[in-house]
């Protein structure tokens, strides 16, 4: 099953559209660990982004793949994972890391595989190097739909992991 990673607005926004990322403070950042959107005050620094570093956002939601039903993630995804972990080694930023489901299937089985997913891409990027108080992975099931459920292209929408940085 191809699984896509999505950005939220504060990255994807910011970081992909205008090549500019805004971080916080470690203070604040402990104070949004929910992931609350940020006020210009809450934001302690503008970095520019690279084409670097939209690249490795790029190849990660390009190419994180789970097999079937399962929360094991395909081999061929690990190339851009592991570029994911050395950029967050090198950035200090809190990852939150948002598992999704269609609806198929019941409503308890969607939640706990999205979340044993996003515990999945935790998990690799801390054995990769990356700090695991620094990523906050969160199931979510179905409850979060991108699109409708009626249609097949729907549903695989609706399969998706999403990264949230802050």
């Amino acid at each position: 099953m191809k699984t896509k990673i999505l950005t939220y607005p504060l990255f994807a926004g910011l970081l992909l559209a205008t090549g500019t990322l805004h971080a916080q403070s470690q203070e604040t950042r402990k104070e949004n660990i929910s992931g609350q959107s940020l006020s210009a005050n809450e934001r302690k620094a503008i970095i520019p982004a690279t084409d670097a570093d939209k690249q490795v956002f790029a190849q990660a939601v390009d190419n994180l793949e789970f097999d079937f039903d399962q929360a094991s993630i395909q081999q061929k995804s690990y190339k851009s994972l592991d570029g994911l972990a050395d950029w967050l080694k090198a950035r200090n930023f809190t990852l939150k890391v948002a598992g999704h489901a269609d609806y198929i299937g019941e409503d308890a089985y969607n939640l706990d595989l999205s979340n044993r997913r996003a515990i999945a891409v935790k998990n690799y990027l801390v054995e990769k190097g990356a700090d695991p108080a620094l990523i906050e992975p969160m199931g979510y099931g179905e409850n979060q739909p991108l699109e409708s459920n009626n249609t097949e292209v729907g549903r695989q929408k609706n399969r998706r992991v999403e990264f949230t940085l802050y």
